[in-house]
Protein backbone atom coordinates (compact mmCIF):
# COMPACT_ATOMS: atom_id res chain seq x y z
CA UNK A 1 0.00 0.00 0.00
CA UNK A 2 1.67 3.37 -0.75
CA UNK A 3 0.41 6.62 0.97
CA UNK A 4 -0.69 9.64 -1.10
CA UNK A 5 1.18 12.59 0.52
CA UNK A 6 0.93 15.21 -2.20
CA UNK A 7 -0.43 18.45 -0.46
CA UNK A 8 1.64 21.31 1.24
CA UNK A 9 5.82 20.90 1.28
CA UNK A 10 4.22 16.98 -0.61
CA UNK A 11 3.31 18.64 -3.86
CA UNK A 12 7.20 20.34 -4.41
CA UNK A 13 8.56 16.72 -4.11
CA UNK A 14 9.87 17.34 -0.72
CA UNK A 15 9.61 14.93 2.00
CA UNK A 16 7.63 16.43 4.82
CA UNK A 17 9.43 14.64 7.81
CA UNK A 18 8.00 16.84 10.18
CA UNK A 19 4.54 16.70 8.65
CA UNK A 20 4.87 12.92 8.89
CA UNK A 21 6.01 12.77 12.76
CA UNK A 22 3.42 15.87 13.94
CA UNK A 23 6.15 17.77 15.32
CA UNK A 24 6.73 21.76 14.89
CA UNK A 25 9.00 22.83 12.11
CA UNK A 26 11.19 24.13 14.62
CA UNK A 27 10.94 21.10 16.97
CA UNK A 28 14.54 20.78 18.50
CA UNK A 29 15.73 16.70 19.63
CA UNK A 30 14.44 16.81 22.83
CA UNK A 31 10.45 17.03 21.01
CA UNK A 32 11.34 14.90 18.31
CA UNK A 33 12.35 12.24 20.48
CA UNK A 34 9.21 12.82 23.20
CA UNK A 35 7.00 12.87 20.14
CA UNK A 36 8.72 9.53 18.35
CA UNK A 37 8.56 7.51 21.67
CA UNK A 38 4.23 8.46 22.11
CA UNK A 39 3.87 7.54 18.34
CA UNK A 40 5.58 4.12 18.85
CA UNK A 41 3.38 3.69 21.86
CA UNK A 42 0.21 4.50 20.26
CA UNK A 43 1.36 2.64 17.03
CA UNK A 44 1.91 -0.48 18.70
CA UNK A 45 0.25 -3.61 17.22
CA UNK A 46 -0.71 -4.61 21.03
CA UNK A 47 -2.12 -1.42 20.94
CA UNK A 48 -5.92 -2.00 22.70
CA UNK A 49 -7.47 0.50 20.77
CA UNK A 50 -6.50 -1.43 17.64
CA UNK A 51 -10.06 -3.92 16.98
CA UNK A 52 -9.32 -5.22 14.21
CA UNK A 53 -6.26 -7.17 12.36
CA UNK A 54 -7.02 -4.46 9.54
CA UNK A 55 -6.15 -2.02 11.55
CA UNK A 56 -3.26 -3.22 13.44
CA UNK A 57 -1.98 -4.00 9.59
CA UNK A 58 -2.62 -0.21 8.78
CA UNK A 59 -0.56 0.54 11.97
CA UNK A 60 2.67 -1.39 11.38
CA UNK A 61 2.41 0.16 7.67
CA UNK A 62 2.35 3.58 9.12
CA UNK A 63 5.14 3.21 11.58
CA UNK A 64 7.17 0.81 9.41
CA UNK A 65 7.02 3.00 6.31
CA UNK A 66 6.72 6.36 7.44
CA UNK A 67 7.71 6.81 11.35
CA UNK A 68 10.59 5.41 11.41
CA UNK A 69 11.73 6.56 8.15
CA UNK A 70 11.18 10.18 9.38
CA UNK A 71 12.62 9.91 12.98
CA UNK A 72 15.91 7.98 11.31
CA UNK A 73 16.46 11.77 9.78
CA UNK A 74 15.31 13.97 12.02
CA UNK A 75 17.09 12.21 15.38
CA UNK A 76 20.37 12.76 13.90
CA UNK A 77 21.99 16.23 14.34
CA UNK A 78 23.86 16.53 10.81
CA UNK A 79 20.15 15.53 9.18
CA UNK A 80 18.28 17.87 11.50
CA UNK A 81 20.26 20.82 10.50
CA UNK A 82 20.25 20.17 7.06
CA UNK A 83 16.67 20.25 7.36
CA UNK A 84 17.06 23.35 8.95
CA UNK A 85 18.44 24.90 6.30
CA UNK A 86 16.47 23.37 3.36
CA UNK A 87 13.21 24.14 5.32
CA UNK A 88 14.35 27.87 5.10
CA UNK A 89 15.34 28.02 1.20
CA UNK A 90 11.78 26.65 0.85
CA UNK A 91 10.22 29.43 2.97
CA UNK A 92 12.34 32.01 0.89
CA UNK A 93 10.95 30.11 -2.56
CA UNK A 94 7.48 30.22 -1.37
CA UNK A 95 7.86 33.93 -0.86
CA UNK A 96 9.24 34.42 -4.70
CA UNK A 97 6.62 32.24 -6.36
CA UNK A 98 3.64 34.56 -5.45
CA UNK A 99 0.71 33.60 -7.17
CA UNK A 100 1.82 29.60 -7.49
CA UNK A 101 1.53 29.08 -3.69
CA UNK A 102 -2.02 27.44 -3.25
CA UNK A 103 -3.80 27.54 0.08
CA UNK A 104 -6.64 25.44 0.50
CA UNK A 105 -7.06 24.26 4.07
CA UNK A 106 -9.81 26.41 6.04
CA UNK A 107 -6.96 26.03 9.12
CA UNK A 108 -4.22 27.23 6.65
CA UNK A 109 -6.39 30.02 5.64
CA UNK A 110 -6.25 30.90 9.53
CA UNK A 111 -2.93 30.80 10.03
CA UNK A 112 -1.79 32.76 7.03
CA UNK A 113 -4.84 35.40 7.72
CA UNK A 114 -3.60 35.32 11.29
CA UNK A 115 -1.70 38.77 12.55
CA UNK A 116 1.67 39.39 14.76
CA UNK A 117 0.96 35.82 17.16
CA UNK A 118 1.23 33.61 13.75
CA UNK A 119 3.93 31.44 15.99
CA UNK A 120 1.54 31.39 18.38
CA UNK A 121 -1.49 30.39 15.99
CA UNK A 122 0.98 28.26 14.47
CA UNK A 123 2.02 26.15 17.16
CA UNK A 124 -2.08 25.71 18.28
CA UNK A 125 -3.52 24.68 14.95
CA UNK A 126 -0.21 22.21 14.94
CA UNK A 127 -1.62 20.77 18.62
CA UNK A 128 -4.98 20.31 17.67
CA UNK A 129 -4.23 18.34 14.09
CA UNK A 130 -1.49 16.01 15.98
CA UNK A 131 -4.13 15.01 18.65
CA UNK A 132 -6.02 13.13 16.02
CA UNK A 133 -3.07 12.55 14.04
CA UNK A 134 -2.78 8.49 14.49
CA UNK A 135 -6.12 8.19 16.17
CA UNK A 136 -8.56 7.18 13.20
CA UNK A 137 -5.90 5.67 10.92
CA UNK A 138 -8.31 6.12 7.66
CA UNK A 139 -7.56 9.51 8.54
CA UNK A 140 -3.76 9.69 8.83
CA UNK A 141 -3.02 10.20 5.50
CA UNK A 142 -5.06 13.34 5.32
CA UNK A 143 -4.03 14.50 8.50
CA UNK A 144 -0.42 14.39 7.44
CA UNK A 145 -1.29 16.26 4.22
CA UNK A 146 -2.82 19.21 6.71
CA UNK A 147 -0.01 19.19 8.91
CA UNK A 148 2.33 19.94 6.21
CA UNK A 149 0.23 22.45 4.03
CA UNK A 150 0.24 23.92 7.94
CA UNK A 151 3.98 24.04 7.78
CA UNK A 152 4.47 25.30 4.25
CA UNK A 153 1.72 28.43 5.12
CA UNK A 154 3.86 28.73 8.61
CA UNK A 155 7.24 29.03 6.38
CA UNK A 156 5.73 31.46 3.87
CA UNK A 157 4.14 33.46 6.87
CA UNK A 158 8.00 33.59 8.61
CA UNK A 159 9.22 34.89 5.41
CA UNK A 160 6.69 37.64 4.91
CA UNK A 161 7.00 38.92 8.18
CA UNK A 162 10.57 39.56 7.51
CA UNK A 163 9.81 41.57 4.49
CA UNK A 164 7.09 43.50 6.31
CA UNK A 165 5.08 44.52 9.52
CA UNK A 166 1.42 43.99 8.75
CA UNK A 167 -0.14 40.67 8.01
CA UNK A 168 -1.88 39.59 4.74
CA UNK A 169 -5.34 40.22 4.54
CA UNK A 170 -6.57 37.05 2.43
CA UNK A 171 -5.47 33.99 0.52
CA UNK A 172 -5.46 32.06 -2.66
CA UNK A 173 -8.13 29.31 -1.66
CA UNK A 174 -8.71 27.48 -4.64
CA UNK A 175 -6.29 26.36 -7.16
CA UNK A 176 -9.59 26.88 -10.11
CA UNK A 177 -9.96 30.75 -8.92
CA UNK A 178 -8.89 33.29 -11.76
CA UNK A 179 -5.78 34.66 -10.32
CA UNK A 180 -7.94 38.08 -11.86
CA UNK A 181 -10.44 37.17 -9.00
CA UNK A 182 -8.18 36.65 -6.37
CA UNK A 183 -6.74 38.06 -3.58
CA UNK A 184 -3.26 36.71 -2.38
CA UNK A 185 0.08 36.60 -1.24
CA UNK A 186 1.03 36.77 -4.53
CA UNK A 187 -0.29 40.20 -5.62
CA UNK A 188 1.60 41.77 -2.98
CA UNK A 189 4.76 39.79 -4.44
CA UNK A 190 7.54 40.25 -7.12
CA UNK A 191 7.78 38.11 -9.97
CA UNK A 192 11.02 35.89 -10.08
CA UNK A 193 13.80 37.60 -11.75
CA UNK A 194 16.62 36.47 -14.32
CA UNK A 195 18.66 36.19 -11.26
CA UNK A 196 16.07 34.06 -9.25
CA UNK A 197 15.58 31.64 -12.50
CA UNK A 198 19.48 31.04 -12.41
CA UNK A 199 19.59 29.81 -8.64
CA UNK A 200 16.55 27.54 -9.13
CA UNK A 201 18.19 25.82 -12.12
CA UNK A 202 21.27 25.60 -9.85
CA UNK A 203 19.32 23.90 -7.24
CA UNK A 204 17.65 22.09 -9.60
CA UNK A 205 21.24 20.75 -10.71
CA UNK A 206 22.64 20.88 -6.90
CA UNK A 207 19.96 18.02 -6.34
CA UNK A 208 20.17 15.67 -9.29
CA UNK A 209 23.77 16.14 -8.19
CA UNK A 210 25.16 17.71 -11.61
CA UNK A 211 27.95 20.07 -9.81
CA UNK A 212 29.34 21.33 -13.29
CA UNK A 213 26.51 22.72 -14.88
CA UNK A 214 25.23 24.07 -11.34
CA UNK A 215 28.49 25.88 -10.86
CA UNK A 216 28.08 28.45 -13.83
CA UNK A 217 24.89 29.27 -12.76
CA UNK A 218 25.51 30.43 -9.61
CA UNK A 219 28.95 32.04 -11.00
CA UNK A 220 26.56 34.06 -13.52
CA UNK A 221 24.23 35.43 -10.31
CA UNK A 222 27.49 36.48 -8.70
CA UNK A 223 28.74 38.32 -11.63
CA UNK A 224 25.33 39.97 -11.34
CA UNK A 225 24.92 40.26 -7.89
CA UNK A 226 28.30 40.24 -6.08
CA UNK A 227 26.89 39.90 -2.90
CA UNK A 228 24.01 37.57 -3.55
CA UNK A 229 24.20 35.46 0.28
CA UNK A 230 22.12 32.46 -1.32
CA UNK A 231 24.82 32.26 -4.24
CA UNK A 232 27.64 32.60 -2.12
CA UNK A 233 26.19 29.83 0.06
CA UNK A 234 25.27 27.51 -2.44
CA UNK A 235 28.51 28.07 -4.26
CA UNK A 236 29.94 27.06 -1.01
CA UNK A 237 28.08 23.91 -0.94
CA UNK A 238 28.37 22.60 -4.23
CA UNK A 239 32.28 22.92 -3.80
CA UNK A 240 32.05 20.83 -0.58
CA UNK A 241 30.29 18.12 -3.06
CA UNK A 242 32.92 18.55 -5.42
CA UNK A 243 36.00 18.07 -2.49
CA UNK A 244 36.97 21.51 -3.60
CA UNK A 245 37.63 22.73 0.06
CA UNK A 246 39.59 25.88 -0.44
CA UNK A 247 37.27 26.63 -2.91
CA UNK A 248 34.57 26.44 -0.85
CA UNK A 249 35.93 27.95 2.03
CA UNK A 250 36.39 31.15 0.18
CA UNK A 251 32.61 31.23 -1.31
CA UNK A 252 31.23 30.25 2.62
CA UNK A 253 33.65 33.29 4.42
CA UNK A 254 32.34 35.36 1.64
CA UNK A 255 28.84 34.56 2.47
CA UNK A 256 29.70 34.89 6.13
CA UNK A 257 31.21 38.34 5.67
CA UNK A 258 27.79 39.32 4.09
CA UNK A 259 25.40 37.59 6.37
CA UNK A 260 26.97 35.98 9.69
CA UNK A 261 23.86 35.59 11.35
CA UNK A 262 21.63 34.15 7.79
CA UNK A 263 20.73 30.23 9.58
CA UNK A 264 21.81 28.78 5.72
CA UNK A 265 25.13 30.55 6.29
CA UNK A 266 25.72 29.62 9.90
CA UNK A 267 24.46 26.11 9.07
CA UNK A 268 27.01 26.29 5.87
CA UNK A 269 29.45 27.21 7.92
CA UNK A 270 29.05 24.09 10.38
CA UNK A 271 29.06 21.88 7.23
CA UNK A 272 32.59 23.12 5.71
CA UNK A 273 34.48 22.62 9.70
CA UNK A 274 33.07 19.41 9.44
CA UNK A 275 34.23 17.93 6.28
CA UNK A 276 37.33 19.91 6.99
CA UNK A 277 38.62 18.74 10.11
CA UNK A 278 38.56 15.05 10.09
CA UNK A 279 39.74 13.02 12.86
CA UNK A 280 43.15 11.14 13.39
CA UNK A 281 42.98 7.24 13.33
CA UNK A 282 44.81 5.03 15.29
CA UNK A 283 47.63 4.44 13.49
CA UNK A 284 48.56 8.40 13.35
CA UNK A 285 47.17 9.50 9.83
CA UNK A 286 44.27 11.42 8.85
CA UNK A 287 41.04 10.02 7.26
CA UNK A 288 39.70 11.51 4.03
CA UNK A 289 37.53 13.97 4.82
CA UNK A 290 33.77 12.89 4.70
CA UNK A 291 31.71 13.47 2.42
CA UNK A 292 29.01 16.13 2.15
CA UNK A 293 25.41 14.63 3.41
CA UNK A 294 24.17 13.38 0.60
CA UNK A 295 20.15 14.70 1.53
CA UNK A 296 21.55 18.06 1.21
CA UNK A 297 18.81 20.17 -0.69
CA UNK A 298 17.51 16.85 -1.91
CA UNK A 299 13.89 16.65 -3.03
CA UNK A 300 13.56 20.32 -2.41
CA UNK A 301 13.53 22.11 -5.64
CA UNK A 302 11.67 19.23 -7.24
CA UNK A 303 8.10 20.90 -8.82
CA UNK A 304 7.51 24.03 -10.06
Amino acid sequence: MSFQLDRGLFQYDFIDRHAILGVSVNAQEVDIRERYQAVARLLHPDCAQWKTDTERQMAVRLFSRLITHAYGQLSRQSQLQEQIIMLELFGKRLLEEGNQVQIIDPLCQQLYQSGADFEQVYDRLLQQLVSQQYIQLNQSEQTINQISELNMVYLLRRQLQSVRSTPPTAVNSSKSTPAKETNSASTELAKPSPIEGALRRAEDYTINKNWAKAVPEIKEVISAEPNNVRAHTLLGLVYMHQKQMTMAKISINKAIQLAPKDPQVIQAKQEFERLSNPKTNGSGGKNPPKKPSEGMFSGLFGKK
